[in-house]
């Protein structure tokens, strides 16, 4: 994820054609391509494609008539999310994820609600996806019900295919003690083959799911916030009790993140609106010193900043798994509240808190 600049392609809509039953044509992929054709009902223009892992390649793909094409290059499978353009903007729209595998095309047909928007969606495409639309659902069932029974019953009812890899993030992070279960039924030329690396990617992201998870329910609101000395943009050591006596702000970011450079003007507000209440303290994570100085310079950024270096206490201490993650301590060094993303709700909790 660890980019410096947003990378955004305009790829031209391609009409396929003008009725629904052009789904049901016998698709053939290209070796090192994956291609996404859709009919979605959803009034937007326009849709936001990224992969999960490199949200700053981001591609605008326009719509006609409701239908879409988008093929990319694509050496590994991989997880691509599909966002409305208000949900790329953090306001009320819908978003999904997706498994894009090299070779292949999926179709998805239907209206993608914001609350669950896979649920009104029909997937189909070349033989990886025939049973997709299934497995979606069982994907979103085993997150909500924290059972991998059903992954397992799925899997054991279509033996040697390749969807059983789908299940492994969900298995691994929300019923782990059954992921060894789940992959003992995926032969060796599933293990193995061209969905290899995107399992074992699966398998760690899920551990480290588990491990945050764990973490998390060690530092509850209410609890002292750890203690910390790390170097300032001075070069000089800074040290979290310095501030002790008003409300805090503990914003880790980095420069590579397009959604932490994106909310700078928001808090920029809410600083000078709030600062003689409170301290915001940015902590650089994942950046050079030379890029963190250069990006505070950059972005113009007036509240304190300290720098995270790699391997630092501080990420376990204070459970960092995404960014930008924000928390809020009160003037007694306590943990308020934790937020993850850019979410106006952070906003609306400092206006609740500080007036």
């Amino acid at each position: 994820m660890m980019m410096h600049f947003w990378k955004k392609n305009i790829v031209a809509a391609m009409l396929l054609c003008g009725a629904i039953s052009c789904f049901a044509q016998n698709w053939q992929g290209e070796a090192g391509k994956w291609t996404f054709v859709g009919q979605l009902k959803n009034p937007e223009g326009t849709l936001i494609m990224m992969p999960v892992n490199n949200i700053h390649e981001q591609h605008t793909v326009l719509k006609k008539n409701g239908m879409f094409k988008f093929t990319t290059k694509l050496t590994e499978a991989e997880e691509y999310m599909i966002l409305s353009p208000a949900a790329c903007r953090n306001e009320p729209g819908f978003s999904i994820v997706v498994n894009a595998v090299p070779g292949e095309v999926l179709t998805a047909k239907g209206f993608c609600n914001n609350d669950k928007p896979a649920d009104g969606l029909t997937f189909g495409g070349t033989d990886f996806y025939k049973y997709y639309t299934e497995a979606y659902k069982i994907q979103d069932k085993v997150q909500e019900t924290e059972d991998a029974q059903s992954a397992i019953n799925f899997v054991k009812a279509h033996p040697g295919n390749e969807i059983a890899a789908v299940f492994v993030g969900a298995v691994g992070c929300y019923d782990p003690d059954r992921l060894n279960e789940l992959l003992n039924l995926m032969p060796p030329a599933i293990r193995n083959g061209r969905m290899k690396q995107f399992i074992n990617q699966e398998i760690e992201d899920a551990k480290e799911y588990v491990q945050q998870k764990e973490r998390d329910e060690m530092l509850p609101e209410g609890s002292m916030a750890p203690e910390f000395t790390l170097e300032g943009l001075n070069g000089q050591p800074f040290s979290l009790s310095s501030l002790r006596g008003k409300y805090v702000i503990l914003d880790f970011w980095g420069s590579w993140c397009g959604w932490c450079i994106s909310g700078f003007p928001d808090m920029k507000t809410y600083y000078y609106k709030y600062k003689n209440k409170m301290e915001i303290l940015g902590m650089d994570c994942g950046d050079t010193k030379a890029k963190w100085k250069r990006a505070v310079d950059e972005h113009e950024l007036p509240w304190k900043q300290v720098f995270v270096p790699k391997g630092s206490q501080v990420f376990d201490d204070y459970r960092i798994s995404a960014y930008p993650t924000k928390v809020i301590l009160g003037p007694d060094g306590k943990v308020l509240k934790t937020v993850i993303g850019e979410d106006p709700k952070f906003y609306d909790y400092l206006d609740k808190l500080l007036k």
